[in-house]
């Protein structure tokens, strides 16, 4: 006999052990109702792939790339909305 998954629910934190013939399908979180995602232990995961050639540097630029967002700036501002309403800087 297969061992209960455990899952959480991303909503209100609740942990439960579900029987291992959910697995792949959709759930309801006892607590919260939220729909739970059961995942299957047994299918494959598609792992990211690492260029093993990138240099240290390489790979702390694409991270920080990442990091940053498509703004390409981490410390930009949204303006509220007085500021975009009165056309304040």
């Amino acid at each position: 006999m297969a061992p209960p998954i455990e899952v959480k629910c991303l909503q209100c934190g609740k942990s439960m052990k579900v029987k291992p013939e959910m697995a792949g399908k959709k759930g309801k979180c006892p607590v919260c109702s939220k729909i739970i995602n059961i995942p299957d232990p047994n299918a494959k995961i598609d792992l990211l792939a690492v260029n093993e050639d990138l240099g240290d540097d390489e790979v702390k630029k694409i991270a920080k790339t990442i990091a940053l967002g498509p703004s390409g700036n981490a410390r930009a501002k949204k303006k509220g909305f007085f500021a975009r309403l009165f056309g304040r800087k």
